[in-house]
């Protein structure tokens, strides 16, 4: 199969702050995939919001209401993570009028270039890439007007594949809900493809991950089938040996003392703190410690030396200075997956959804106020 990268948008800067940007797409041809480069300027004091933040949505829509690919900013950069073993390609910098930058893929296959599984065009009347954004507009986080969008795929135009096309892979958002202090949330899952895999997102500011989702288990039939279960902690761990090459977030931030850092990770196992500076002799000059680390989010502890040689804290430094922050959690930060064929990436191993007379996610909760988002990756034929 001749897979050909195309520019499907090219630096597209966004004529309003909050919209959602449609593109159609080619209508025959096979489709792996597509990258959405998203690039957008900090504001005039500083960028402390991360883009995946801003993006509330991407999906591939087919005839107006077939959701072929549908997922929050959020849970696709997750996504990502699992699918690549690391951090999908970003610039996470919080200098003053800085461009900021996050790739995140669009796949309907295993990866970019998969000769086996491929979305084909032709299937559908009209296919739409649909981007809603939000990012926020303040001299703190980002600059109006300077959102840019910039989408690459990959399709091919060949009659007919080298080998069989196996199908393709359908990865869209199933249920939503905010955490309970206690008990258990049932979520009925479709019946009508296998699944290739499923993902659970959750994430409350400052809370560690398996304190507001303890508990994941796939129920088949009733509960006369148990395919999965296990303690978020206990599967988080599992994914981390499984897929991740490197989990490590590093941050170019722009922060005082007492300010906060939502690392992503998850929960902090590691973190570290790393201030810049030119030495200027006998002047005082900045040090910056973690104050305290509490579930993702680190509080810094800014100071200002002494410098004429005695070397004492003379007071808290309250001018933003730019830091090099690095913080590790345990897997995927937020999240974890339930990987059936994802693992050896045979379709052989997918769980066979049709075959059960009813298929159930139950995710007990142990604290409230988490947002929980479910996720899956449906095996669709050819």
């Amino acid at each position: 199969m001749g897979w050909e990268r195309r520019i499907l948008l090219d630096q597209e800067t966004q004529a309003s702050d909050a919209a959602t940007r449609r593109i159609a797409l080619p209508r025959t041809g096979l489709l792996s995939g597509l990258l959405v480069r998203i690039r957008i300027t900090n504001g005039s004091t500083a960028g402390e919001e991360a883009i995946m933040e801003a993006i509330d949505r991407i999906e591939v829509v087919a005839d107006g209401s077939n959701y072929l690919f549908s997922l929050e900013g959020t849970e696709l950069f997750r996504w990502a993570q699992f699918i690549l073993g690391r951090l999908p390609a970003q610039i996470r910098n919080e200098a003053l009028s800085t461009v900021q930058e996050l790739t995140l893929p669009v796949l309907f296959g295993r990866f970019l270039g998969d000769p086996e599984f491929s979305l084909d065009l032709s299937q559908y009347r009209d296919v739409e890439l649909r981007i809603q954004y939000s990012p926020t507009i303040a001299v703190t986080s980002f600059a109006t007007g300077t959102t840019q969008l910039h989408i690459p795929m990959w399709i091919s135009d060949d009659v007919s594949p080298p080998g069989p096309r196996r199908g393709w892979l359908r990865t869209t958002q199933v249920y939503a809900f905010v955490s309970a202090a206690a008990g258990e949330t049932i979520v009925e899952l479709a019946r009508a493809y296998p699944y290739w895999d499923l993902m659970v997102y959750c994430r409350e500011a400052g809370i560690a991950d398996g304190v507001d989702i303890t508990i994941a288990e796939l129920r088949a039939n009733d509960r006369r089938l148990i395919p999965f279960t296990g303690r978020w902690d206990d599967i988080q761990a599992q994914n981390e040996v499984d897929f991740l090459k490197d989990n490590e977030v590093q941050v170019t931030a722009l922060r005082a003392n007492a300010a906060v850092i939502n690392a992503f990770t998850g929960r902090i196992l590691d973190a570290r703190v790393k201030e810049r500076f030119t030495y200027i002799a006998a002047t005082d000059f900045p040090m910056f410690t973690i104050a305290s680390a509490a579930g993702d989010q680190i509080t810094l502890a800014g100071q200002l030396v002494e410098g004429s040689g005695t070397y004492a804290a003379v007071a808290l430094d309250t001018t933003r200075r730019t830091l090099d922050v690095t913080a590790k959690g345990l897997g995927v930060g937020n999240a974890i997956l339930l990987p059936f064929a994802t693992l050896h990436g045979n379709p052989d191993f997918v769980l066979p959804a049709p075959s059960y007379s009813r298929l159930q996610l139950a995710l007990t909760n142990g604290g409230a106020d988490g947002a929980v988002r479910v996720s899956t990756r449906e095996l669709v034929g050819a």
